[in-house]
């Protein structure tokens, strides 16, 4: 909690500092602190999360749709606003939100997530200890490929829909599509995957995943570009939600915070910066392209997640 806190505060400050902020020189130092603080706050609430799972029985896939919920709405809300009142609102909706955000993390939290983690016995909180739980590598390169496959999709998803002359007003219409079936699935993970394993919830992730960018390139026109959307719950959603399952059940509690910081470092950030150099040498021979080419991470993912998902049920059919 006291991570939450003080990185909300900070970051609603750095936010209200942009309004009194002139020139390159102070833009830059408030961005760039404005750029390493916040971040935190996405694994941070990931890892209280786990260990809330881990604990009190939390439900981590519905609790996650509900994210997902508020991401539509927001998005819905702010480029309403956004056309009637220019784009300032973009600013002024971020310091409103990181300004409620911050009240509600110096209120009541429970008890779990204020107290300190203590190691047990020959356990250490540290980046090599997380390594040292079985698979937890493999996991966290299947979870790397398939996160930084999207590196495409989010750098030129909203050019290639202009690009098909899509209107504005329908491509943020078009583009929630994908998060709707993200919250279907966080809604309905728990009883659809209960038996399945870590590694096959990634193959199937990968599949999705090849699918979507493979329709993609093979079908320029708006109809297949909606219904790549789909698959979104794959490529992303159930490649979330199998890694949050896995670390919630393998990681010991002490750890939750390096695994999930190593996740949002290398998976959700680091991966999808690399990928987009990738994605933008191949955008020179034609935008879907850069799509096709996500295949280059889905297809070893899906090798990876068959092969670990076999030996993690036979694994579970001998215990």
């Amino acid at each position: 909690m006291h991570v939450l806190q003080w990185t909300s505060a900070i970051s609603f400050l750095l936010a209200i500092s942009y309004l009194f902020a002139e020139g390159y020189v102070l833009l830059f130092i408030i961005t760039s602190l404005f750029n390493f603080f916040f971040p935190m706050l996405m694994p941070a609430l990931d890892a209280t999360a786990s260990s809330l799972t881990k604990h009190e029985g939390l439900r981590y896939a519905k609790a996650r749709s509900y994210g997902s919920i508020g991401f539509i709405c927001s998005v819905l809300i702010v480029s309403m606003l956004s056309g009637e009142f220019g784009d300032d609102v973009f600013l002024f909706a971020m310091i409103a939100v990181l300004g409620v955000l911050t009240m509600m993390m110096w209120t009541t939290a429970p008890e779990i997530a204020t107290e300190k983690p203590t190691a047990a016995a020959g356990e250490k909180a540290s980046l090599h200890s997380v390594f040292r739980v079985p698979k937890f590598g493999t996991v966290l390169v299947l979870a790397i490929l398939l996160q930084g496959a999207h590196a495409a999709y989010y750098n030129y998803g909203y050019l290639y829909l202009q690009q098909l002359d899509v209107p504005k007003f329908y491509i943020g219409f078009i583009i929630n599509v994908s998060v709707i079936l993200e919250i279907v699935l966080f809604t309905f993970a728990d009883q659809l995957f209960k038996k399945w394993t870590p590694g096959n919830m990634f193959a199937l992730a990968a599949a999705g995943s090849t699918i979507r960018w493979v329709l993609i390139y093979l079908f320029p026109n708006v109809e297949m570009f909606v219904v790549s959307q789909l698959f979104h719950s794959l490529s992303f959603a159930l490649a979330h939600y199998a890694f949050m399952q896995f670390i919630t059940k393998n990681v010991p509690t002490v750890s939750l915070a390096n695994a999930q910081g190593l996740y949002a470092t290398f998976a959700q950030s680091f991966a999808t910066a690399i990928l987009t150099f990738y994605a933008t040498y191949l955008y020179g021979f034609s935008m879907r392209t850069a799509f096709l080419g996500m295949i280059i991470c889905t297809i070893p993912a899906l090798l990876i997640g068959l092969y670990i998902g076999r030996k993690q049920l036979s694994t579970a059919q001998k215990q």
